[in-house]
C-alpha cells in the first residue's frame, strides 16, 4: 500500500490531471503515466478495454482494447483482473500482468486494486466532461450540433481567416405546422429528428449543420458544395409510423442565403443576413430559394425601424382612421364603411401595405387592431352627439386574436366603454382566419351573434375553405375578393360564372354579400344584375380621412348609380 503513496504515484496521478474533454484523451496519457509505478507494481503488462454505451448524440458505442504498458523484461498470464460496471451499462475491463517469474502477494494486490480505482475515477470524470460538453453543444431532439456549437465552429474559422470560403443557408420546413397541428406533436419530433439524421449526411469535413430550435436548420457549408446542398435538400421523404400505418411525408424547405463576404468575421451578423433572407422569402416572394442583397437588408431596416417605433405611434394616436363607404346601388347611399388604418409619422403617410405585414409577422397586430376599434367607437360616439346617424362600421380584426379566449369579452368591453350600440359595429375577418381552427373560430362568430354583434368574412374565394366556411359559421356578411369582380367584365364568361354561382349559395344561406375593389361602372352593372347591390371600390371612393366621412354621412350624400 505505500507504494501508492510513493512520489513515483503522485507522478502518475498527475500525469493524468491534464485538461481532457474526451475518454480517447485520458487513454492516451495512461501509458507514460503507467511508466511512474510499473516498476514498483512489478508490472509486466497493463490492458484495458472500454466499452461506452453511446448517447442519443452519439449514435453509436464506443469500443476500444488497448495495451497501456508492457515491460520488455516479459510477463505472466495470470492477470489481476477487475470489470466495472456503470448505471448507463458501461463497462471498463482492467488486467493487470506481472513480471515474468513475479507472483503478487495479497498486500500488491490491494495496491493494484486501489490503482485500477483511482485510474477509473479519473477516467470517469473525463467521461462525464465529455457527456456535458457533448449536451452543451448538440441538440437533444436531432442529435445535430446546436447553436453554441455552430457559433463556435464559425468563430473558429475566423480566426483561421478562412470564414470567407463559406456561405450560411438558414432552412426551415415548408409544411412542417400542418404536421404538427394536424398529427401532433409527437410526429412532428419524429419529423425533425428523421430530417436532422438526414442532414448529416449532406455536409463533409470542415462543415456544420446545426438546428437552431424549432424547424430551424442552419448550414455553414464551403461555397463550391451550396447547390449541391440546395437540391439535396428540396424534397427528403420522412415515413412516420402512425398507429398501425405509416405516413410518408415529403419535406420541402424555403432557404435564405448569405455568402459571406471577404474580411467578414462577424458570425451573428452573418446569420442574421441569411435569416432576413429566409424571412422575405416567407413573407415577399415565396421562392424556395433567396439570396441576401442589400435591397433585402434595406427592407429588413425599414421594418425593425416599424416595429421599435410601433409602440410610441399608439401613445401618440400617429395612426389614423380611414372610412371607405359601402354603396347600396339601389338608392346610391352609403349603407356602411370599413374602417382602414394608416400611419401619419410627421409629414409622412405611410400605407398599410408598409407596416401591416410587419406587425402581423411580430404580433403586435392585436394591438393596432384594438387601437382601432377604440378610435372607430370614439367617431361613433361623435357622430351620435352631432346627430348623425351612423353608418355600421366593419373593422378588421387579425386571425392572431383567436388565440384570445376573452377575444369576445375584451371587444364587448370597450363597446360597453364607449355605450355603443353593438348594430353599429361589425368585426371583419379574412377568409383564412378560418384555415386553421374552424371550432374556435366558429364559437367567436356564435358569441358575438349572441352580443349583437355582426360578422364579416373578407377576401371570400382566395383560399381553399370557402364552402366550409359558408355551410358552418354564424356570417353575416360575405366580402367577395376583388379578384372575381377584376374579370367579369371581360369576353371571358368564366369569371362571371363562377362569380353569379358564389353569390347565389350566399344569398341563398340568407347572408348578406358585398363586391370588393370595383372599380368601372361595368363591373357595377354586372354585379347589380347578378343581384350583388352593396359594393366597396374606387369607383366611388377611395379610403378617406375620418373629418371627410363625417362630412358625407352628415350630408346624406347620395352617389351616382346611373350605370
Amino acid at each position: 500500500m505505500s507504494t501508492l503513496c510513493s512520489e513515483n504515484y503522485r507522478h502518475f496521478y498527475n500525469a493524468l490531471q491534464a485538461e481532457t474533454v474526451s475518454s480517447d484523451d485520458i487513454l492516451n496519457l495512461v501509458p507514460g503515466a503507467l511508466e511512474y509505478v510499473a516498476g514498483e507494481l512489478h508490472m509486466g503488462k497493463f490492458e484495458i478495454r472500454v466499452e461506452l454505451t453511446p448517447t442519443a448524440q452519439e449514435g453509436s458505442p464506443y469500443i476500444t482494447s488497448r495495451v497501456m504498458y508492457e515491460s520488455s523484461e516479459g510477463f505472466d498470464l495470470m492477470p489481476h483482473a477487475r470489470i466495472i460496471k456503470t448505471i448507463d451499462k458501461s463497462r471498463v475491463s482492467f488486467a493487470i500482468f506481472p513480471l515474468k517469474g513475479y507472483t503478487w502477494n495479497e498486500e500488491e494486490k490491494g495496491a493494484l486494486d486501489l490503482l485500477i480505482k483511482n485510474l477509473y475515477i479519473i477516467m470517469a470524470k473525463s467521461r462525464l466532461t465529455e457527456l456535458v460538453r457533448t449536451r452543451q453543444l448538440t441538440d437533444h431532439l436531432t442529435a445535430l450540433p446546436n447553436t453554441t456549437s455552430f457559433t463556435k465552429f464559425a468563430m473558429e474559422l475566423a480566426l483561421k481567416g478562412v470564414l470567407d470560403q463559406y456561405t450560411i443557408v438558414f432552412s426551415n420546413l415548408r409544411n412542417f405546422s400542418y404536421i404538427n397541428q394536424t398529427l401532433g406533436s409527437r410526429a412532428g419530433d419524429i419529423v425533425l429528428r428523421e430530417y436532422g439524421q438526414r442532414l448529416k449526411d449532406l455536409y463533409s469535413r470542415g462543415e456544420l449543420i446545426a438546428r437552431f430550435g424549432g424547424d430551424n436548420f442552419v448550414a455553414l457549408l464551403k461555397d463550391e458544395n451550396v447547390d449541391k446542398y440546395l437540391d439535396s435538400i428540396t424534397g427528403i421523404n420522412i415515413p412516420v409510423a402512425l398507429g398501425n400505418q405509416t405516413r410518408t411525408f415529403a419535406i420541402k424547405t424555403r432557404s435564405g442565403i448569405f455568402k459571406i463576404p471577404e474580411a467578414f468575421n462577424n458570425v451573428g451578423e452573418a446569420v442574421s443576413r441569411a435569416n432576413i433572407s429566409l424571412e422575405y422569402s416567407k413573407h415577399v416572394s415565396d421562392a424556395d430559394r433567396v439570396y441576401f442583397t442589400d435591397t433585402i437588408m434595406a427592407r429588413a431596416n425599414r421594418e425593425r425601424e416599424i416595429i421599435s417605433h410601433f409602440r410610441e405611434a399608439i401613445l401618440r394616436r400617429e395612426f389614423k382612421v380611414y372610412y371607405q363607404p359601402k354603396v347600396d346601388l339601389t338608392t346610391g347611399r352609403i349603407s356602411g364603411c370599413e374602417a382602414l388604418v394608416r400611419w401619419q409619422k410627421g409629414d409622412q403617410l405611410i400605407p398599410p401595405i408598409d407596416f401591416i405585414p410587419v406587425l402581423e409577422s411580430e404580433g403586435m397586430i392585436c394591438e393596432l387592431d384594438f387601437y382601432v376599434l377604440e378610435r372607430v367607437c370614439e367617431n361613433i360616439v361623435g357622430w351620435l352627439e352631432k346627430g348623425i346617424a351612423p353608418a355600421r362600421v366593419s373593422v378588421n380584426f387579425s386571425k392572431h386574436h383567436l388565440r384570445n379566449p376573452n377575444l369576445v369579452h375584451d371587444i364587448t368591453d370597450i363597446l360597453s366603454k364607449y355605450e355603443i350600440n353593438p348594430s353599429y359595429l361589425e368585426i371583419e375577418l379574412t377568409e383564412s382566419a378560418g384555415s386553421d381552427d374552424y371550432k374556435i373560430l366558429s364559437q367567436f362568430t356564435d358569441t358575438l351573434k349572441e352580443h349583437g354583434i355582426a360578422t364579416s368574412i373578407d377576401d371570400f374565394g382566395t383560399g381553399y375553405s370557402s364552402l366550409s366556411l359558408l355551410k358552418d359559421l354564424s356570417i353575416n356578411v360575405i366580402k367577395i375578393d376583388k379578384s372575381f369582380v377584376d374579370n367579369i367584365a371581360s369576353e371571358d364568361k368564366r369569371d362571371r360564372i363562377i362569380l353569379q354561382s358564389i353569390l347565389t349559395m350566399i344569398t341563398g344561406l340568407g347572408m348578406g354579400v358585398i363586391a370588393e375593389g370595383c372599380e368601372d361602372k361595368e363591373q357595377a352593372r354586372i354585379l347589380k344584375e347578378m343581384g350583388c347591390n352593396m359594393i366597396q371600390g374606387f369607383l366611388f371612393d377611395k379610403p378617406m380621412p375620418g373629418e371627410e366621412y363625417t362630412k358625407k354621412l352628415a350630408e346624406g350624400f347620395t352617389y351616382d348609380i346611373n350605370l
